[in-house]
This record gives C-alpha cells, sequence and structure tokens, in this order.
C-alpha cells in the first residue's frame, strides 16, 4: 500500500490545484469572456471527442488494467504490450472516421437547428478524438506501472493553464472566435504529446510489431474481456454526456453552456475518488490475481469510507456557498442552480460505493457490467427524451442522476451477491449522522452581511464540527490531515 499512499496524496493535491484552476476556469473565466452558447460549443466539442476515442479504444483501457500484470517485465519491453495496445485502437478510429464520414449529413441534421455552431466546427471533433484516444491509452499504460501523478499533472493543471490562456487571448481581442477553437483543439491535442514524451523519458515507450508468446498465449482473453469492456466504455460515455448532446438539439448551446458549467461544479465531489481509482484500480487487479478477497474488501471498505466521509464534506460546503457563487454568476446561469445539487447529490451515492466499477470490471463477471451500461444507455435516452422537453436543464440533470444512480445501486448489491464485498459499515451511517447534524448547525444562522462572509461562516460552523468529529470518531485518522494515507 505505499505507492498508494504515496500517489494518491500527489494525485489528490495535483487534482485540487487543477479543480482550483478550472473553477477559476468555469466560473470566471469562461463566463467572463465567453457567451453561453461559446461555453456549450467548448464543451461539447471536448465531450464529443472523448466519445469518438472512446468508442475506438474496443476496450483496452480497462483490459490493460486487468492483464497489464501477466505482460509487466521491463527487461522484455513488457512483451510488446504497448504496440498492441496502441495498434488495434488506431484501426479501429481509421474505420469509425470513415464512417462518421459517410453519415456525416444524418449526424449534422441533428444540430443545425438548434446548435449551427456545432455543424460549423464538427471536423475539429477528429482531432481532439484521435488526440484523446492516445492519451487514454497511454494514460491506462502508465496506470498500470503505478505512474500516477505526472498524467494527472498534465490533464489537472497544464491542460487547464493553457485553456485559461486561450480564453483570455479571445476574450482580449487578439485572436477571432474561429482561431480561438482552432487554438482551444490543438491546447487539447498537445496533452497527448506531452504524456508521449514522459513515457519515453520513463524508458518505457517500448513499441516493436512483434507477437510475442505472451501475446499469442492470452490474445483470445484478451480480445473476449476487451469486446466486452468496449461495449461497457462506450455505454459509460454515453450515458455521462448524451445528456449534454440531447440539450444540444432540443434547446441549443446555451443550454449545454449553462448545463455543463452547473454539471463540472458537482464534480468537483468527486476529486478524492478520481484520484485513489487511478492509484487502486491496478492494486484491485493484483488482488483478483492473487485471488486475495479478504485484502480486496478491506481495500474496498476503507475507500469507500474515506471517500463518504470527504464527499458529505464537499457536498455540504458546495450547498452552503451555493448563494454566494450564483451572486456573482450572470442571471443566464440561474438554472445551474439546481444542477449542481441533483448532480452532486449521486456523487455523493457514486463516492460511497467507491471502487465497485473496476471491482466489477475487472472480476470474472465483467460481462456483467456491459449488461448493465446498454440497459443504462437506453435508460437515459428514454429518461432524457421524457425530461427534457419539459423541464428543459433540470430534466437533463434529473435523468443523469436517476441514471447514475440506478446503476451504482446495482453494482453494489451485484458484488454482495456473488462475492459478500461491499462497502457499508456502521462507521458510514456515523458519517451520515455526523453529516446531518453538523449541517443542521449553520442551517439555522440567518445574518444580514455580505453574501461571500455569510458563506464563510456557514461554512465554518459546519465544517469544524464535522472535520472534529470524524477524527474523533477515528473515520478519518489523524494522519490523513497531516497528509498521510491510511
Amino acid at each position: 500500500m505505499g505507492v498508494i499512499r504515496k500517489q494518491s496524496i500527489q494525485s489528490t493535491i495535483i487534482q485540487y490545484l487543477g479543480a482550483v484552476i478550472g473553477f477559476a476556469n468555469r466560473i470566471i473565466i469562461f463566463t467572463t469572456f465567453l457567451s453561453t452558447e461559446e461555453i456549450g460549443l467548448t464543451n461539447i466539442l471536448l465531450t464529443t471527442g472523448i466519445m469518438f476515442a472512446t468508442f475506438s479504444t474496443f476496450g483496452f483501457e480497462s483490459m490493460t488494467l486487468k492483464f497489464f500484470p501477466y505482460f509487466r517485465d521491463k527487461d522484455k519491453g513488457h512483451h510488446n504490450f504497448l504496440f498492441w495496445l496502441l495498434a488495434i485502437p488506431s484501426v479501429l478510429f481509421v474505420i469509425l472516421g470513415i464512417l462518421v464520414f459517410c453519415f456525416q449529413e444524418f449526424i449534422l441534421d441533428y444540430f443545425r437547428e438548434k446548435s449551427p455552431k456545432m455543424v460549423e466546427y464538427f471536423w475539429y471533433l477528429g482531432v481532439i478524438g484521435i488526440a484523446q484516444l492516445y492519451y487514454i491509452l497511454f494514460d491506462s499504460y502508465l496506470r498500470s506501472l503505478y505512474k500516477t501523478v505526472v498524467p494527472v499533472l498534465f490533464r489537472q493543471v497544464i491542460l487547464r493553464l493553457l485553456i485559461s490562456i486561450s480564453v483570455i487571448l479571445y476574450g482580449v481581442g487578439w485572436v477571432s472566435f474561429p482561431n480561438f477553437v482552432l487554438i482551444y483543439v490543438l491546447v487539447i491535442a498537445s496533452l497527448t504529446l506531452l504524456i508521449i514524451v514522459y513515457t519515453l523519458w520513463l524508458g518505457q515507450l517500448h513499441i516493436k510489431p512483434q507477437r510475442t508468446w505472451r501475446i499469442r498465449q492470452l490474445s483470445k482473453k484478451v480480445i473476449v474481456y476487451g469486446g466486452f469492456s468496449f461495449f461497457g466504455s462506450v455505454s459509460s460515455v454515453i450515458i455521462f454526456n448524451i445528456d449534454s448532446l440531447m440539450l444540444a438539439s432540443f434547446e441549443g448551446m446555451d443550454a449545454v453552456g449553462v448545463y455543463t458549467t452547473g454539471f463540472y461544479t458537482s464534480t468537483l465531489i468527486l476529486i478524492p475518488w478520481r484520484a485513489l481509482l487511478k492509484v487502486s484500480g491496478p492494486k484491485v487487479a493484483d488482488l483478483w490475481k492473487q485471488g486475495n478477497l479478504p485484502e480486496l474488501d478491506k481495500l474496498y471498505k476503507r475507500v469507500s469510507l474515506i471517500n463518504f466521509a470527504i464527499a458529505c464534506f464537499l457536498y455540504g460546503m458546495m450547498a452552503i456557498s451555493m448563494d454566494s457563487l450564483f451572486s456573482y454568476l450572470p442571471d443566464d446561469y440561474a438554472a445551474g442552480y439546481a444542477v449542481i445539487l441533483i448532480i452532486g447529490g449521486t456523487r455523493v451515492l457514486e463516492m460511497l460505493t467507491g471502487l465497485n466499477n473496476v471491482i466489477l470490471r475487472t472480476s470474472k463477471y465483467f460481462r456483467i457490467d456491459l449488461f448493465v451500461n446498454l440497459g443504462s444507455v437506453v435508460f437515459a435516452v428514454i429518461l432524457n427524451m421524457l425530461l427534457i422537453p419539459y423541464f428543459k436543464i433540470e430534466g437533463a440533470a434529473w435523468a443523469t442522476a436517476i441514471v447514475m444512480a440506478s446503476f451504482n445501486i446495482f453494482r453494489l448489491i451485484f458484488l454482495w451477491f456473488k462475492f459478500k464485498l461491499q462497502p457499508i459499515t456502521a462507521k458510514i451511517f456515523l458519517v451520515a449522522v455526523c453529516s446531518i447534524l453538523a449541517f443542521a448547525l449553520q442551517y439555522w444562522i440567518h445574518l444580514d452581511i455580505n453574501v461571500f462572509l455569510l458563506a464563510i461562516i456557514k461554512g465554518l460552523v459546519f465544517g469544524l464540527p464535522l472535520i472534529a468529529s470524524l477524527v474523533y470518531f477515528k473515520i478519518i485518522p489523524i494522519q490523513i490531515l497531516k497528509g498521510k494515507f491510511s
């Protein structure tokens, strides 16, 4: 656990630094220099590009976490694992590009009426897609090598700083909007170049078109697992992006700009979970390989408890600061208030269930995750079609929240039924009680003062007792507050 302790702390620090930069981007820089329509365009270009990239991975991201332990051998170049990791998705991306070209008019008709800018800049998706594809693959490769910190730095800090600069250049009038979009796309692509150079610097860029005996021995299992993981990954990406795409079609890019701003704010709760997931994922795969269920159960409970405690703290602080946040934003963003609270509540549940996603995907029942995700895609499309026309932005938020909660609860139940693995302990309920009581303390504070100052006072009244109670009951060891994961 030494590597996990060290890298989770480093990753968490970097992710919070990135969160500060990202928050400044979304709430200050974007809303100052970009219209809601322009924000919607930049967000949907990135998310749709990621969708294209995910369609091309053929599940190789998840496959890497599961099978790389069988290939790990630096002296032998990890049995040419990286070459095949890159080669097959590259071929699939070319095939996908040909299909998109053939059906471009059908795709673009979906956006012409409400989101014409999406039509204008549609082909930038190819550059974003190929860049994101290679970034995803190299990131999964480095995660399996327990090299997680620098890729997090690239994505969470460097990328966001470069985006800040590009938006400011446009905002002060130094570049036109078409040139800004071009710079924005090139900035995203530069991230891939950075991670490739880092892999080379580590001496881990082993690319040889050669089939070793290890490849031949495991190729069938890898392809079967990759195929199932592919549909699972594609389903997950669709679930988390179909709301924005359907909003773009039904309501236009302005609605997407407001929705994605609120959605992003709610994802701040997930930062500790994402940091731990990156370094715990390879550990889960190793424990499955060893057949060490007791240690896996211990890891599952420990990560879930810590994540849930942090999620309750962050969600409470987020709810308290809503009034001050929206007093700063233009009135156009008012609908984002409900998005933050709705999606944020579901994020707390996601933190509680902890590692259930990676545990299921790296188990022998990985196929189940596919069927769960496919069912969730259908559910998400139906819910968005029903709710967006009547409730608009809030409808998209409720549709996404219901789907997210449903498949997390299913995974939770399935892992308990099949492996007797579950994250719930008595301390989980203690965290919930402490959080509710701490939130109740600040709820009764009503002062006729500046909204920002009031938010700070309420945050202290909520946060300090909660942290004290979590430490007193040994829910979060004091070592964590000193920077040591335990």
